[in-house]
């Protein structure tokens, strides 16, 4: 690794520390807030979570799939099965959607999915109920969109220097490969 007379190579590409520099800001963070901080943190992520869900369960096509009925602590998993039924606009147009509104494209689950059509908001105890309020409203204006005119969401994102990725290969278990070694053994195999 030490070989730097490479001329095919495009040099290194980082550094690697481990999970060291992550600890060490989770463990500044801790301190700096002690231990009223963390529960007043820890309770407001609660409530904008909760707050989000009222907000978002009144938008058509948006289902929580799981634990109907009961308060959550921590994020929930929505489906837009639904949304993707009646209109043909799915989590990823959605979230490519998002992206011309001003806001970062969502979690939607891990590969492969279970729950159809996932997504996963993340309001933290950083989100005002502004936040939350604007992030409810951006899903209902792409929502009635969906409905009235889908390709506008289909077509998304608009205003962004990147445009679709293609997530196929996440959902092909012959091009998974967990580890460098698995990957090359895959290629070989072909």
């Amino acid at each position: 690794h030490l070989d730097y007379d490479r001329p095919d190579s495009i040099g290194k590409v980082r550094e690697f520390f481990g999970n060291i520099p992550i600890v060490l800001r989770a463990y500044a963070w801790i301190m700096s807030m002690g231990a009223e901080g963390l529960l007043k943190a820890a309770q407001i992520s609660v409530i904008n979570n909760n707050y989000l869900a009222k907000l978002l369960l009144t938008i058509p096509g948006i289902s929580k799939p799981y634990a109907e009925g009961k308060i959550r602590l921590d994020q929930i998993r929505y489906s837009l099965e639904k949304l993707q039924e009646d209109t043909g606009c799915g989590t990823e147009d959605v979230r490519r959607r998002m992206v011309d509104f001003g806001l970062q494209g969502y979690f939607t689950s891990h590969h492969p999915w279970i729950l159809p059509e996932p997504f996963t908001p993340e309001p933290c105890e950083t989100y005002s109920k502004e936040d939350c309020e604007y992030w409810a409203a951006v899903l209902r204006q792409i929502s009635k969109e969906a409905y009235s005119n889908p390709e506008i969401v289909k077509m998304a994102p608009h205003n962004s220097t990147i445009h679709k990725l293609n997530t196929a290969p996440l959902d092909d278990p012959k091009k998974w490969a967990m580890t460098w070694r698995a990957y090359l053994k895959k290629k070989s195999e072909v």
